[in-house]
């Protein structure tokens, strides 16, 4: 297992720990497989099946982070205040651990460093 930091400053001034356990890497492919489940389930779908799409998305994203960074709820309360953005990336950075990669992979492919971090 391998244990890796994220801060987020909004939330708290200490770091978070991210367990690459076996119990955090099948709840990030739940979420994904969720996400892409609604994904291919709203094509050609009307625009209140669209807006129910990403209000489910939007949950399974919380939920996610929740359960990895084990966010009580003051700290939920904060998550839930942050930009949209900003929440999306807290997401992809998790996603990326639980695939093993390193700080300095992620910032390749994304392009650029997280100014927040």
């Amino acid at each position: 297992m391998e244990i890796r930091t994220i801060k987020i400053p909004e939330i708290s001034k200490k770091a978070f720990e991210v367990d690459t356990t076996n119990r955090n890497v099948l709840r990030m492919h739940e979420y994904q497989l969720a996400v892409l489940k609604i994904s291919d389930s709203i094509e050609g779908s009307d625009t209140q099946e669209q807006a129910q799409a990403s209000f489910t998305i939007l949950k399974e994203l919380l939920s996610f982070i929740r359960a990895i960074l084990n966010l009580d709820d003051e700290a939920y309360d904060k998550l839930l205040d942050l930009d949209n953005q900003r929440t999306q990336e807290i997401a992809e950075k998790l996603v990326g651990y639980m695939y093993g990669l390193t700080d300095e992979q992620l910032e390749k492919s994304s392009g650029e460093a997280d100014p927040k971090e």
